[in-house]
């Protein structure tokens, strides 16, 4: 049995320069390992000053070069989605899956599925690949005992990860700036729904009145420059605080649920032992 990957890959196309050219190429995912070759047009050595990257324009693409076919587990709270691309909430961490094929979306690679619920499957649904664990193979192959010592694996590692965030959230609330930036950023999701409203609303007038909506939403245009300002202002002043106030290793074992669960994992980590890695 061997395990796959979904591979994330990070591009932040504001830095490349101009004048350079580079290309990836011989892209290739086997059993467990990947293989990247980056090759690069020959340019004069030269020092090239980058602009700093906001990380809202970085742009992150989930690649997958398994077979067309296979099965797995939901690692955490995973999107799924009906065949035609409607939301349909998460599925919880420690879910099995069996795929039947591979498709790619607007964003990352989706699995087209059937899931495990209790004795019966349902589906199928489209699940984003960013948190799967991929098998080869169909799961009615696998020693029975391997089955359930994976899914309670998965569910456990869900439960740690969900666990470990709910002590990030709590510690990260007590921060001065929490609230001032999250009223900030409330501020200015309402305004550009607001934005989006008055413009459509637009759209649908004629002479006078199509005319005074449109100054209307210039003005508001404005005002939400004004508001994006502040909450960049506020997300700043919180990040910067997380950043001088890490949450340290100690803090972590220091909470009793999270050690319990953790301790229930160590068992199962050596009888999967390659099965149960991190990727």
């Amino acid at each position: 049995m061997k395990k796959l990957m979904c591979v994330t890959v990070l591009a932040i196309p504001a830095l490349v320069a101009p004048a350079q050219t580079s290309r990836l190429s011989g892209t290739s995912l086997g059993a467990g390992g990947t293989s990247l070759r980056a090759t690069e047009k020959n340019a004069p050595e030269r020092k090239i000053e980058l602009p700093k990257q906001d990380p809202r324009d970085t742009v992150t693409k989930v690649m997958f070069s398994g077979p067309t076919s296979g099965w797995g587990f939901t690692k955490a709270p995973t999107p799924y989605y009906s065949p035609d691309g409607k939301n349909l909430g998460t599925l919880p961490g420690g879910v099995m899956f069996d795929y039947s094929s591979v498709k790619t979306s607007s964003k990352n690679v989706v699995f087209e599925a059937k899931v495990k619920q209790g004795d019966t499957w349902a589906g199928p649904f489209l699940l984003d690949c960013t948190a799967l664990a991929v098998f080869e193979g169909k799961p009615d192959t696998i020693n029975p005992e391997i089955l359930s010592d994976l899914t309670a694996y998965y569910s456990l590692k869900a439960k740690i990860a969900e666990r470990k965030a709910e002590i990030e959230k709590n510690a990260h609330e007590r921060s001065p700036h929490f609230e001032s930036a999250k009223r900030a950023q409330e501020r200015y999701t309402e305004s550009i729904k607001q934005a989006a409203e008055l413009s459509e609303k637009a759209e649908k007038l004629t002479g006078s009145a199509r005319s005074k909506s449109l100054d209307q939403l210039r003005a508001m245009k404005y005002e939400q420059a004004r508001i994006k300002a502040e909450a960049d202002k506020e997300a700043a002043a919180y990040k910067a605080w997380k950043e001088a106030n890490p949450l340290t290793p100690e803090a972590f074992k220091a909470d009793p649920a999270l050690a319990a669960l953790e301790k229930q994992l160590e068992p199962l980590k050596t009888k999967l032992g390659a099965l149960a890695t991190e990727n």
